[in-house]
């Protein structure tokens, strides 16, 4: 693998810096923010380490197992983003991303053959979520074109688009749940085990987690197809708990993927993973993102601000 893969993963590497270091040059464009070079630097630092590392050195044996995971992860998404520009859609991505986690675990799972209690958990929780987030992205966005925030990078790019598309949206995003997945890759590394206290916090928290999201995007699909006027605001439900359940439920479905791993010696290592998700969905960009585009579009959204907490349900506002 690294005799082929290696130089293919350093030349897209390279053109991702200097694509990202070019187009910077120019702000209209809205790329080359400081934040996006962390994932080309997260992603080089890991494969040095891997790249260096020697057999019987500490923790060949997982770096090994996430590398092929990357690989997997890899294969996946340049095929997505083929059938992208067969599409001309990049929107496809928002419904591959769950599959993008999902996938690399279970083909490394099968791959073993070693179907321990702890093993089959961790297919079936990861499989579950997987399989109901990329469906109901899939359905809700089917029909109605490309996404405002992709179909916005289309026409900023122009002629550019169709290959830095593999980048921006692509590989970024790639990187980013493998980055995300190390404690998936823990539980995997970790063998056959029995099931102990780390399975019942998992599931624990999985169930409080898969709970508010599927719940809360239930509530708010009936919610578009009730509403009388676009302005309404969805403050029942979950909705009255938390001003983004579904985002919230996210948050906690990584904290239970993460006890997983912690059945593996370094699990714990992978705890930094669910604490940037829970930032990155609480205030790093999905929540903040979604919270300015519906003080713009919606005037009755300034009261339920005062009245329902930001993220963290049962929390004051």
């Amino acid at each position: 693998m690294s005799t082929v893969l290696a130089p293919l993963a350093a030349l897209l590497w390279l053109v991702w810096v200097v694509g990202l270091l070019v187009f910077r040059r120019r702000p209209e464009l809205k790329v080359g923010t400081p934040r996006e070079f962390v994932y080309p630097l997260a992603a080089l630092g890991i494969g040095l380490w891997w790249w260096f590392s020697r057999a019987g050195d500490p923790g060949v044996w997982f770096l090994s197992l996430y590398m092929r995971a990357a690989v997997i992860t890899g294969a996946l998404l340049t095929g997505v983003w083929i059938l992208s520009l067969v599409k001309r859609d990049c929107g496809i991505m928002d419904a591959a991303y769950p599959l993008a986690v999902a996938v690399p675990v279970l083909v490394l799972l099968v791959r073993r053959g070693s179907w321990s209690a702890h093993e089959v958990l961790t297919a079936l929780m990861v499989g579950a979520w997987a399989l109901r987030m990329s469906l109901h992205i899939g359905l809700r966005n089917a029909g109605h074109g490309e996404d405002g925030r992709y179909a916005a990078w289309r026409r900023r790019f122009a002629g550019h688009w169709w290959w830095w598309s593999f980048f921006q949206v692509f590989v970024m995003q790639g990187v980013t749940v493998w980055l995300w997945s190390i404690g998936l890759i823990a539980a995997v590394a970790a063998g056959a085990h029995p099931l102990g206290w780390q399975h019942v916090l998992a599931l624990a928290l999985f169930a409080l987690g898969f709970s508010f999201q599927a719940v809360g995007d239930l509530q708010l699909e009936r919610f578009k197809r009730e509403r009388t006027d676009r302005s309404q605001v969805l403050d029942t439900g979950l909705w009255r708990l938390s001003r983004h359940p579904n985002y919230f439920g996210e948050a906690t479905v990584w904290w239970s993927f993460a006890a997983l791993g912690l059945v593996h010696p370094w699990g714990w290592l992978a705890l930094v993973c669910p604490l940037y998700v829970t930032w990155f969905m609480s205030a790093g960009s999905a929540t903040p993102m979604q919270e300015r585009y519906l003080q713009k579009t919606k005037p009755a959204y300034a009261d339920y601000m005062r009245r329902v907490p930001v993220f963290f349900p049962w929390t004051r506002p």
